[in-house]
């Protein structure tokens, strides 16, 4: 799946506001992530997160599952602290159930149709 796929089906999910820009796109999101601008600060800094550690470029970049979730590690165990608010592990278990969820409805998505070749 690419990261542009992955923003999308996120923000399919409601998982809140994943996409931004005018109009809301995956180029404009990957654009505002790479350069820490996401408007969401706790979403932005997670999907940030994701980007950087999984070397995103833009929508088009390749990126799996584990790699998406093994990126957001360092901050789970932050969000863990006895000190840290309990809205950002919330947050953070709730786009990784996000993200299985959509590497789930990938993977269950019938292939896309073969091209037909019209009858004369």
């Amino acid at each position: 799946m690419t990261f542009g796929e992955l923003l999308l089906r996120l923000h399919e999910q409601g998982l809140g506001p994943v996409l931004c820009g005018e109009p809301p796109s995956a180029q404009a999101t990957c654009a505002a992530l790479l350069a820490g601008r996401h408007p969401e600060p706790l979403l932005g800094e997670l999907l940030s997160t994701a980007a950087l550690w999984c070397r995103i470029s833009g929508p088009d970049s390749e990126v799996d599952r584990a790699a998406v979730v093994n990126a957001l590690g360092p901050l789970r165990r932050r969000y863990q602290a006895d000190d840290a608010p309990a809205e950002g592990l919330r947050a953070l278990g709730t786009l990784i159930e996000a993200i299985d969820a959509a590497y789930d409805a990938a993977a269950l998505a019938p292939p896309p149709c073969p091209p037909t070749t019209p009858v004369h």
